[in-house]
């Protein structure tokens, strides 16, 4: 049997997380699921309200169900969602392009966007830096740029890495029923932004790294405060998700 391609490994990672939250119970923006940490989508919208006028063109990739496709519309803005699957995305009135962010996506949308907001996707990603090169060529000088991805730097990864190699929300269950593929700390995503052409302007920590601590194994409940309190890290840099507005420079 030939091995798959790229483009096929991409495409059942994506189908594994779709399917994965199936029965599972999910917290909801007007009935639609949300497929994020806890305040995430909150954050991002007041993050993207704090910088772009309401009747700013959005473009949201990853959108999946449409919560926070919907939610930015409901705020005034001209939002265009996308994603890998159609079919998971529910809002007819929020126009959807399908997209492979592995792919060469920006251009689909020759027009460009006063914004993009991608989050929870980078880290499902083969190619991280070229998809920042490209979200930069849907930009303006100015446009912004709203993005999140699981943060590895907080203290209970540290701790997790120490006990295991792996860090938080990397492990291989996330390999396998998430599709997490591309661990990207702050310092390392601050990094590649700068080289695509954008300037960070703001910067979030959302939810507590703590709040699945006693499915890690004692280890790292006894090792993880020690990393709170020790650690030097910014508050901004500590939580589950970091999550940044980029201005496109």
């Amino acid at each position: 049997m030939p091995n798959p391609s790229a483009a096929d490994q991409a495409n059942a990672r994506a189908e594994s997380f779709r399917t994965g939250f199936s029965g599972r119970p999910m917290r909801e923006y007007k009935g639609l699921p949300i497929y994020a940490a806890p305040g995430l989508h909150e954050a991002a919208a007041e993050l993207l309200a704090s910088a772009a006028p309401t009747n700013a063109r959005v473009l949201e990739f990853g959108a999946g169900s449409g919560a926070m496709s919907l939610r930015l519309a409901d705020l005034g803005f001209r939002v265009t969602a996308s994603d890998l699957f159609p079919e998971s995305f529910k809002p007819t009135e929020v126009p959807f392009v399908a997209a492979d962010l592995n792919g060469a996506f920006a251009a689909q949308w020759p027009q460009g966007f006063d914004a993009v907001m991608a989050l929870e996707i980078v880290e499902h990603l083969e190619n991280p830096r070229e998809v920042l090169r490209q979200i930069r060529a849907l930009l303006p000088v100015g446009g912004q740029l709203v993005l999140s991805t699981p943060n590895i730097a907080n203290p209970v990864s540290q701790a997790l890495f120490l006990r295991t190699g792996q860090f938080q929300w990397f492990r291989d269950v996330d390999y396998r029923e998430q599709g997490h593929i591309t661990p990207l700390s702050p310092w390392v995503l601050e990094k590649a932004l700068q080289e695509a052409g954008f300037t960070l302007r703001a910067e979030r920590a959302v939810s507590s790294p703590f709040r699945r601590l006693r499915r890690l194994g004692w280890g790292v409940r006894l090792l993880a405060p020690l990393f709170a309190l020790l650690g030097g890290l910014p508050a901004s840099r500590r939580g589950e998700v970091w999550l940044v507005r980029a201005e496109a420079g």
